[in-house]
C-alpha cells in the first residue's frame, strides 16, 4: 500500500523518521519515538495540508489529498512492526500531528481510530486514551467528534490565545474564534 522512500535515524536510533509514497506518488511523513515507558507513532492524515498557517512548511506546500483509512492504518501497522522487531515492545501511543489537518479528513480518521483502537486481530487494541487528535480549530467538526464518544485525546494547536494574532497565525481562525474553538 506504501512505499518507504526515505527512513532516517536519530537520537541513537531512538527516532524514525518515515516518507512515505503512497499509489499515486503523493508523499507524506510519520515519526516513531521511542522513550523509556512508551513508544509513540506521530502519523500524517493528508498528504500536505490546506489550512495555509504562515509558520508551517506543510501548510505553505498546500494539500496534495487526504489519506485513505488503510493509509493511516498502515503508517500504524509499519510502527507496530518496527516497534516490535527493533525494540521487542508494543506500540503504545499514536498520535495524529503529522502532515495535514485530521478533522479535515474526518471520516477516514475516524475510522482510522476505530481500527487503531479496536481488539486484536481486527484491530491494535491502543486504549482510545492514547490516541491523540491534533487539530488547529475546526469546532464544527470537534464537537461531532466529542459526539463520536471515542474517549480519544484532543490536542489543539491555539499558538496565542488572542484572536486578532491567531487570526494572522491560523487563518482558519477567521471562521471560528478561539471562544466558539
Amino acid at each position: 500500500l506504501l512505499t518507504a522512500v526515505r527512513e532516517v535515524d536519530c537520537d541513537a536510533g531512538e527516532t524514525r523518521k518515515t516518507v512515505w509514497r503512497g499509489h499515486d506518488g503523493a508523499r507524506f511523513e510519520s515519526v516513531l519515538m521511542r522513550y523509556p515507558d512508551r513508544s509513540t507513532v506521530c502519523i500524517s492524515s493528508q498528504a500536505g495540508c490546506g489550512m495555509a498557517c504562515p509558520f508551517c512548511a506543510t501548510g505553505q506546500g498546500g494539500l496534495t489529498r487526504n489519506l485513505s483509512t488503510a493509509e493511516i492504518v498502515e503508517q500504524v501497522r509499519a510502527a507496530a512492526v518496527t516497534v516490535r522487531d527493533r525494540y521487542g515492545g508494543r506500540l503504545s501511543n499514536v498520535v495524529f500531528m503529522g502532515m495535514g489537518e485530521p478533522l479535515a479528513n474526518y471520516a477516514r480518521v475516524v475510522e482510522a481510530v476505530r481500527r487503531i483502537t479496536a481488539a486484536p486481530p481486527a484491530g491494535f487494541g491502543i486504549s482510545a486514551r492514547s490516541v491523540t487528535v491534533s487539530t488547529v480549530g475546526l469546532a464544527p467538526a470537534i464537537r461531532k467528534l466529542a459526539d463520536e464518544g471515542l474517549g480519544v485525546t484532543l490536542a489543539l494547536s491555539l499558538h496565542t490565545p488572542d484572536d486578532e494574532l491567531r487570526d494572522t497565525l491560523v487563518p482558519v481562525n477567521n471562521r471560528w474564534k478561539v471562544s466558539e474553538v
